[in-house]
């Protein structure tokens, strides 16, 4: 309720900035805590890169609600990317899309899986390529530094990383050769980043790279256990099976309004963003900012609806776009969008509980 109310008192209020006491029991009353997590399972279900087939599901979905809540000018709005096109000083990525992801470790005639991409999608790093091989896995620590690979042939192996695989990626794979990665790197060093020494962070390439590869991700866990066999003299060799790659597609960004009511004011904007990328199922990061702003759209647009409420005398956007390059491509490719906004609410990771901790607050 309070994310809710807040918003709607910047728009709706006059002089004092309040709401009024019925207009709060209104939103109160309205708005669906069921829905927003209904919503979130939805988005929840598809992995999310920027440019692939699970993103485009997702912005049909928020489409399709968006629609079905009666909003006005529901579209996506779509934005070439090719690795070469720039908005503003922004240079575009290309989309990636993986259908497959798969590591195992061989011996003794068997092979114990390792990673899935299937099973779990943040196994696999963002911009990895295909590749089927097996190959020996040698730890070069950071991989970062060429001191990191004084006295180890990597040429033909897999390079096991503490880092994030685009900060090893031009070293070992360009310089020494390696043919893939795997990494147990931490994708944050603060906070509770160590507390959970079995959860696998999400991991990405580089999206310029003249050294194409692979990458995939372990648990802090299950990377340091792989560190100490290493560094015992066992031999380790891993399998690999991926089908994924970049390719030209688009930055999609699904927008929607609630047109104002004042002839004088109704192409001024108050928008509410959020970003619709993320790792399936990025229930925290971010499905719940792009269903707290469907919750925002919904509750508003059924109390107008209604007449419980009065419409505002501004345009209320609604936004849904790629993490960062989605708004920059926005604001550089659509100049008569950002002339109108005249103040944003961003919602991004607003689903966290207290141990996360993450708490909200509303003034």
């Amino acid at each position: 309720m309070l994310v809710l109310s807040a918003p709607a008192t910047a728009v709706f209020a006059q002089t004092p900035a309040s709401l009024s006491d019925a207009d709060t029991a209104a939103i109160a009353g309205e708005v669906n805590g069921d829905i927003a997590k209904r919503n979130l399972e939805g988005v929840g279900q598809f992995h999310r890169q920027r440019g692939s087939r699970g993103y485009h599901s997702a912005a049909e979905l928020v489409v399709e609600r968006a629609r079905a809540y009666g909003l006005a000018d529901v579209e996506i709005l779509r934005f070439p990317v090719d690795g070469k096109i720039f908005y503003g000083t922004q240079r575009s990525r290309m989309g990636w899309d993986a259908d497959k992801g798969e590591l195992g470790e061989v011996g003794d005639g068997r092979e114990a899986v390792v990673a899935s991409f299937a099973a779990m999608a943040v196994a696999l790093a963002q911009d990895s390529e295909s590749a089927e091989l097996v190959a020996e896995l040698v730890d070069v620590g950071n991989g970062t530094s060429e001191a990191d690979y004084a006295g180890k042939d990597v040429r033909g192996k897999i390079v096991l990383v503490a880092r994030q695989p685009e900060a090893a990626q031009d070293l070992a794979i360009g310089r020494f050769g390696a043919v893939g990665m795997v990494s147990y790197a931490p994708n944050q060093t603060t906070a509770w980043s160590g507390d959970n020494q079995a959860q696998v962070r999400w991991g990405h390439l580089q999206s310029y790279s003249a050294h194409p590869t692979f990458a995939f991700m372990l648990s802090q866990g299950a990377g340091k256990a792989y560190k100490a066999r290493l560094a015992a003299g066992e031999a380790i060799r891993l399998h690999a099976s991926v089908r994924a790659g970049q390719h030209p597609g688009h930055y999609e960004i699904v927008t929607a309004t609630i047109p104002g009511a004042d002839p004088a004011l109704k192409d001024q904007e108050i928008a509410f963003s959020c970003h619709l990328d993320h790792q399936k199922p990025g229930a925290n990061d971010n499905a719940s900012g792009c269903v707290g702003i469907l919750e925002v759209a919904r509750t508003l647009q059924a109390l107008i609806d209604g007449g419980a409420i009065t419409r505002p005398a501004r345009t209320i956007r609604f936004i849904w776009p790629p993490e960062i390059e989605g708004t920059t491509a926005l604001l550089n490719a659509r100049p008569d969008l950002a002339r109108r906004i005249r103040a944003v609410i961003h919602m991004d990771m607003v689903g966290g509980g207290p141990q996360t901790p993450a708490v909200l607050h509303v003034p």
